[in-house]
């Protein structure tokens, strides 16, 4: 009796047969196999081209926030500049606005007066305060460069020259006579407590002589404070510009602090 298996007892197909049907699944493996790779490549593709949709839309929502944002710098920039600008303004109008009368000055200088007191000579110096001179600009300097280009740092217009308010500088000088130096002492002791002056200083008591009675000659300096106001001043009188009286400004004064 004849055997039924082949040469090589593998099987009693022929071996092509069996060759063949190896090859073909060999090749339905492989097909598989790039059918899944090329799955996955798609379905890669399809997951960054969403997560690349995502980014795009937050970079444009990020870009109109910027640009809203930049917009609200720029107000606030165009707010800043107008406010430094009516500060200016009025830093100005203030310092041309005489805060302290002279009627007012005058009532503190002789508000102390005494009874053996008779001044001679009152007299009012103002000087000027020259702001600082701006810095020099250095030649040579390296300029910024600007985002959009290097030739931005040439082509800055130079900024203008800031207005600096008037400021003054007040001095005065009282002479006069007194029979003796005890109302010397107490009239100083009174320029020195009041709001408005500073700096009070007696320059010289002298021994003079006039109708054949000895008088002592004084001289007492001081200088308007800068923070002088006439509001500063108790029982001062606000009057409007048709000499009308508007308030108590002490009162007024100390009413708000309170």
């Amino acid at each position: 009796m004849r055997s039924t298996k082949t040469n090589d007892g593998n099987s009693f197909l022929p071996s092509d047969y069996v060759r063949g049907k190896g090859q073909a699944r060999a090749s339905m493996f492989a097909i598989l196999l790039f059918v899944l790779v090329l799955a996955g490549v798609i379905g890669a593709f399809f997951v960054n081209h969403q997560r690349w949709n995502r980014v795009r839309d937050e970079q444009k929502i990020v870009t109109a926030s910027f640009k809203e944002e930049t917009a609200k710098i720029e107000q606030l920039k165009a707010l800043e500049e107008q406010r430094v600008i009516l500060t200016d303004k009025a830093e100005v109008v203030t310092a041309l606005k005489d805060r302290v009368p002279r009627s007012v000055l005058m009532g503190e200088i002789v508000r102390g007066i005494g009874p053996g007191i008779t001044l001679t000579e009152i007299n009012l110096e103002g000087e000027r305060v020259r702001p600082p001179a701006p810095a020099p600009t250095t030649k040579g300097a390296v300029k910024s460069i600007g985002v959009s280009g290097v030739g931005n740092g040439k082509d800055q217009k130079p900024k203008k020259p800031k207005v600096h308010p008037p400021k003054f500088k007040f001095s005065l000088t009282v002479d006069g006579l007194s029979e003796n130096n005890d109302d010397i002492a107490d009239y100083l002791a009174s320029l020195k407590e009041s709001p408005l002056l500073g700096l009070v200083e007696l320059q010289f008591i002298n021994h003079t002589l006039i109708d054949s009675i000895e008088y002592r000659k004084f001289r007492i300096t001081m200088t308007l404070s800068p923070t002088a106001d006439a509001s500063l001043v108790e029982g001062t009188v606000e009057i409007d510009i048709d000499g009308h009286k508007v308030a108590n400004v002490a009162n007024v004064t100390q009413d708000t602090q309170d």
